[in-house]
């Protein structure tokens, strides 16, 4: 179950085409921040972990992670975003790769390199970012790329969110059930560790985003 602050049948090249343009202007910070939830999953890992962070958008968690010790590989639709991130990775003497793709892209799985049971998935403000189709098709893909003792770690915004202030513009984006988006990840061959919901998890300025994150791991 979700809600969308937009009409139905979104064009998915609109959708790009707004974060194109968000991202060639300024988008990507130079001295990046990085988000509370990347410090809250920095904080649940025991050692140096490979990570595929999808919707890595400005890359300010792939770079963090990186910072700390991680092999990250940060994926997004938006290709300026993807150039801009590259460049500052070299800048900021990071290795981090980042790669142009969208969730349902055929043979992106083969594309990207794990590491058996030491391969987290992190999504940070990715799943309320694309539609029902596709959070099915990111699922079906996590679990693909996922083996036993593996994790993933989401945050989004939820229903009860559909109400509150937002800072950035108008642009595509879901209010997500959090027990739907749990069981069909259970279904997919993930168990549920950690869940919550609430305000103050990821406020930025006028927009305290009642959002719910959780940490799953593959059975």
């Amino acid at each position: 179950m979700s809600r969308s602050d937009e009409p139905s049948g979104v064009v998915p090249a609109e959708r790009t085409d707004y974060w194109n343009a968000f991202y060639a202007d300024g988008g990507v910070a130079r001295r990046p921040v990085p988000s509370q939830f990347a410090a809250f999953v920095a904080g649940e890992l025991d050692g140096p972990t490979r990570i595929l962070e999808f919707g890595s958008g400005s890359g300010r968690d792939s770079l963090f992670l990186a910072a700390h010790g991680h092999d990250v590989t940060g994926v997004d639709g938006s290709k300026a975003a993807v150039e801009a991130c590259s460049e500052l990775a070299e800048e900021l003497g990071l290795d981090v790769e980042f790669v142009s793709a969208s969730i349902d892209q055929e043979g992106l799985a083969a594309q990207l390199r794990v590491e058996p049971g030491n391969t987290l998935v992190y999504a940070r403000f990715f799943v309320h970012a694309i539609t029902d189709d596709e959070q099915a098709a990111f699922l079906r893909l996590v679990a693909e790329l996922t083996s036993p003792g593996d994790r993933l770690a989401v945050e989004y915004r939820t229903l009860r969110d559909s109400i509150g202030a937002k800072v950035t513009g108008r642009h595509y984006r879901r209010f997500v059930d959090p027990t739907s988006f749990n069981a069909q990840a259970v279904l997919h061959g993930f168990d549920v560790t950690y869940a919550v919901e609430g305000y103050g998890f990821a406020k930025y300025r006028e927009d305290d985003a009642y959002v719910a994150r959780a940490l799953l791991t593959r059975r």
